[in-house]
Order: structure tokens, then sequence, then C-alpha cells
């Protein structure tokens, strides 16, 4: 990877710190749709969320070799203090303590939202089966008042 500085990656410690705190705005609207019953906006959450983890992936996949890149590999964000530059001892903290709360907040956000999720999927089965069976239908009534022009 190069020459990794420890501002490096305290910058890309901050850029997963805000992808969290974005994951965590959409595991809340996902869970204001599920509870009013919006499947379809609970399936445009879905699909942003896609997105979004593999946003992570990258940025765990970039941690790490930074972390390899910094002789750290294997080292968790909480030891991360007692191991950095002395000059980044502070900064280092205050980054790793911001990452771990956004990544609290976000644990609650996507249990509140599985928890909707599971409550109201009944709900949100039968409407899928409604809506098909309207598409169905509607499907029948149009083929039903096409002429057929071969006979």
């Amino acid at each position: 990877m190069g020459q990794t500085s420890w501002q490096d990656y305290l910058k890309l410690l901050r850029g997963l710190s805000k992808t969290l705190k974005e994951l965590t705005q959409l595991e809340q609207e996902k869970n204001a749709a599920a509870s009013a019953g919006n499947l379809a906006g609970v399936e445009a959450c879905m699909k942003r969320e896609q997105v979004m983890s593999l946003s992570l992936r990258g940025y765990d996949q970039k941690r790490d070799a930074m972390l390899a890149d910094l002789g750290m590999s294997g080292i968790p964000l909480r030891g991360l203090e007692d191991r950095c530059p002395e000059e980044f001892r502070l900064e280092t903290k205050k980054v790793a303590e911001e990452l771990r709360q956004q990544y609290e907040l976000f644990q609650t956000a996507s249990r509140a939202a599985r928890s909707t999720l599971e409550c109201n999927l009944r709900v949100i089965e039968k409407m899928q089966a409604v809506q098909a069976g309207d598409s169905a239908q509607a499907e029948e009534r149009r083929k039903a008042h096409q002429t057929d022009f071969r006979a």
C-alpha cells in the first residue's frame, strides 16, 4: 500500500464513523417505513443498505491494509491509543471513541429496525400478496378485453 501515515489512518476512521452515522440514519428510516407499513420505503432502504454494506467492506479492507502498513495488524480499536505515536494520542482517543459511539448507535438502530420488521413481517407479506394479486387480476382483465384478430 505504500507508506501510510497515522493521520491517513485517523482520516479513514473518521470516514468510517461518518458512514456508520449515515447507516444509522438509514436504519431509522427503515424502522419508520416498517412501522408505517410502507413496503416500498422498506425496500428502498434495504437497497441503499446493500450499497452501504459494500462501502463498509471497502473500509474494512483499507483499514486492514493500513494497519499492516503501520505494523499493527490485528490490533483492535481499543488498543490503538496505547500503540499510536505519542503526538496523536489525544486525537486517536477522540476518533476511536467517536467510532465506538457511532457503532453503538448503529447497533441500537439496527436492532430496533429488525424488531419492527419482524413484528410487521406478516402485515408486509400480506400487502405483497395483495399487490401481486392486484397485478395478476389486472393482467387477467387486460387479456380478457383483448380481441384475438387471428380468428
